[in-house]
């Protein structure tokens, strides 16, 4: 098995996790492959899209402002204003994921991968959500 294969495989098992989240409980095998597929070539899409960002920003390794500035350009976020200020740090389009990521479908996804936190419970998804908000913080105070 080819590592692009493993890769697919482990990939298939997300894709048919999320397809479940949504109500989807039967498939073919096809059809879950093409979703699977779908699914890789907007990850490209976005992995490279952030990176080409961070290269015409004159970085060789990619930050959060390029992957939000991906999000935007192939869809996941909607930008607020396309005229708006560069330099406007106008967070709603990044709050409204966040609200998504902490509501019914994202912990219906969660549940259904085996990573539902218990009610109360801080998990891991918080913890990053809070050293992502620290280093924007800092980012922000050092400009």
């Amino acid at each position: 098995m080819t590592d692009s294969e493993v890769y697919f495989t482990l990939l298939r098992v997300s894709a048919a996790q999320t397809l479940r989240s949504a109500g989807i409980t039967a498939a073919k095998p096809s059809v879950v492959d093409a979703y699977t597929d779908l699914l890789a070539r907007y990850l490209t899409l976005l992995g490279t899209t952030t990176r080409d960002f961070a290269e015409s920003g004159g970085r060789t390794q990619a930050e959060l402002i390029d992957a939000r500035m991906a999000m935007e350009h192939v869809g996941v976020l909607r930008p607020i204003n396309i005229f708006s200020d560069p330099d406007d740090d106008d967070t709603e389009a990044v709050d409204g994921l966040v609200e998504w990521f902490r509501g019914p479908q994202a912990a219906e996804m969660r549940r259904v991968s085996g990573f539902a936190e218990k009610e109360g419970q801080v998990g891991k998804s918080d913890e990053w959500l809070s050293a992502t908000k620290k280093l924007s913080e800092k980012r922000n105070t050092t400009a």
